[in-house]
């Protein structure tokens, strides 16, 4: 089997853990990076009626520049509040309340 099907099952993090807050904080930014180096960014004169590319058509660089303004903003809007509620959520786990399992004895057989 390949490694792409593999029937070994991956531990998936709870949607609200500050692992899985920080994953989806590097995707965004791993992929606004990504457009950063494809230069993307040219694109995004269409919002004022011109063409990026003389070599694209205006179909094609209105969809490139929309997609870098949607990356933009996911990259400067979502990322921070992202890693912030990262941050206030591992803090609050620390300092909330203990389970019932963390309240039992190590032993309980012993009385």
């Amino acid at each position: 089997m390949s490694m792409f099907f593999s029937r070994s099952t991956r531990k998936r993090r709870s949607i609200a853990s500050p692992g899985y807050l920080l994953e989806w904080a590097v995707l965004l930014t791993v992929l606004f990076v990504l457009a950063q180096l494809f230069g993307l960014r040219q694109f995004t004169s269409v919002l004022n009626g011109t063409i990026g590319s003389t070599n694209l058509n205006w179909q094609t660089a209105s969809f490139l520049g929309a997609a870098y303004v949607f990356i933009y903003l996911g990259f400067v809007l979502v990322v921070p509040i992202l890693i912030l509620a990262a941050g206030i959520l591992k803090l609050w786990q620390r300092a909330g309340p203990k389970t019932k399992a963390d309240e039992s004895p190590a032993n309980p057989q012993q009385n």
